[in-house]
């Protein structure tokens, strides 16, 4: 048995996101303004080198959104 997402090509991240999404649409008016504040993500990425971890960076909004929309 495979799962409706899997057979139109998607992965679980993409399954999830729409998901999350039509949630949020649907939510009463009164809890749209606290679920918007939930709704960012902050990623940060550092570059290890010899078993060490480097300084860690800010990934921007703009390159997030363009890595989870492909």
């Amino acid at each position: 048995m495979t799962f409706a997402w899997r057979t139109v090509g998607m992965n679980y991240l993409q399954y999830s996101s729409i998901a999350a999404r039509a949630l949020r649409r649907t939510a009463k008016p009164e809890l749209q303004a606290e679920i918007a504040k939930r709704q960012g993500m902050q990623i940060k990425v550092a570059k290890w080198e010899a078993g060490k971890s480097g300084i860690p960076a800010q990934v921007s909004m703009i390159e997030t959104r363009s890595v989870a929309e492909n």
